[in-house]
């Protein structure tokens, strides 16, 4: 097409000239003009003539099309955090603190006459503890809260020679639910109060053994354990104590529920396989798609989540028989041992930083 113009061009250049060089009146001019006339038109016969001489091309190389790169996916790297838990020998157990590497690790609970110190829970912001306590009368379990350095101790509620333990903490951090055995015939039941202890209510209302609750991370519902059945399994009800129904129903012991942090799953103990030691299982917040995580080559128990889902924090005796700390990735592989005493490391709880 630019070949074409531009032979267009010389002949109107031409014919222009020609015109000059006919109706002028100098002879030399003329004789130039018709001069100039016969080089441009013969310039344009040349390119005519000669197709591989037009117009230049803007480039020689072919065009290629480029495929963007795509933009490689952030790869998740797991929130580090902290791991509370309880330790010592069985008689003095304390709450100790350390991140969850294994690193830091220290005492949080110690002194005269303070007693025995177990079952500790994060508060939602990390920035408390709920923990059961002996101190006041080694045959009754009070709750008591302080802050995670040590300070503001107290006592959740008043001194009542009855066990109250396994507490946790609502999401909105208003409440706590724990379990009781001050009802008049004796047997534990899930209770709830405020975080100033009052406002004590029960919330299961049954006649068998009801324990180890678990908030859902909106606050809607609760997993626990029963033993209605005759075995211990775990239910689910919503938070007022309504709607209680069965998430699993075999003849094992099945304990310690805990949700996931998305609520979508809920991890548990078992020992349904029948070897005698307890693995680590999770399934669908529904009870379906129960899956085993953890080996049964010795007991896994008292299973958290940690790292946003992304690994599960847990006490074992596989290699030491009064337990250890252990952390795993969340299909159960990498396993890495946390604690390294010969003491009992139990009940872990996880909380980012």
């Amino acid at each position: 097409m630019l070949r074409y113009l531009l032979i267009a061009l010389l002949i109107l250049l031409g014919l222009s000239s020609l015109g000059s060089a006919i109706f002028g009146r100098q002879a030399r001019r003329r004789l130039a003009l018709a001069a100039f006339t016969v080089i441009v038109w013969g310039a344009a016969a040349f390119i005519y003539l000669n197709p591989t001489v037009a117009a230049p091309r803007l480039s020689q190389e072919p065009t290629v099309a480029l495929t963007p790169t795509a933009t490689p996916a952030p790869t998740a790297t797991p929130q580090p955090g902290r791991i509370l838990w309880h330790a010592g020998p069985s008689d003095n157990l304390q709450l100790w603190i350390m991140d969850d590497d294994g690193s830091n690790q220290r005492q949080l609970t110690a002194g005269e006459a303070i007693g025995t110190n177990v079952e500790p829970a994060w508060s939602p912001d990390g920035s408390q503890v709920a923990f059961v306590t002996d101190r006041l009368d080694p045959e009754a379990l009070q709750i008591y809260a302080m802050g995670v350095d040590g300070s503001n101790l107290r006592a959740i509620m008043p001194f009542q020679a009855t066990h109250s333990w396994s507490p946790d903490w609502s999401p909105d951090g208003q409440k706590i639910l724990f379990q009781t055995n001050r009802d008049e015939n004796a047997i534990f039941q899930l209770y709830t109060c405020n975080v100033d202890g009052s406002d004590i209510k029960n919330v299961t209302h049954t006649t068998s053994n009801e324990s180890r609750g678990d908030w859902s991370p909106n606050g809607q519902q609760i997993a626990f354990v029963s033993e209605r059945d005759g075995d211990r399994n775990i239910y689910v009800m919503n938070a007022d104590g309504s709607n209680q129904h069965a998430l699993t129903t075999v003849k094992s012991d099945e304990l310690y529920p805990r949700w996931s942090p998305d609520g979508s799953e809920i991890l548990f103990q078992s020992n349904q396989e029948g070897n005698g030691n307890f693995g680590i299982y999770v399934m669908n917040a529904d009870g379906s798609n129960v899956q085993r995580i953890s080996d049964l080559a010795a007991n896994n128990i008292t299973p958290t989540w940690a790292r946003k889902g992304q690994a599960i924090v847990f006490a074992s005796d596989r290699d030491d028989p009064t337990w250890d700390l252990y952390i795993m990735d969340r299909d159960g592989s990498n396993l890495r041992r946390l604690t390294n005493q010969k003491t009992v490391d139990r009940f872990p709880t996880w909380h980012g930083r």
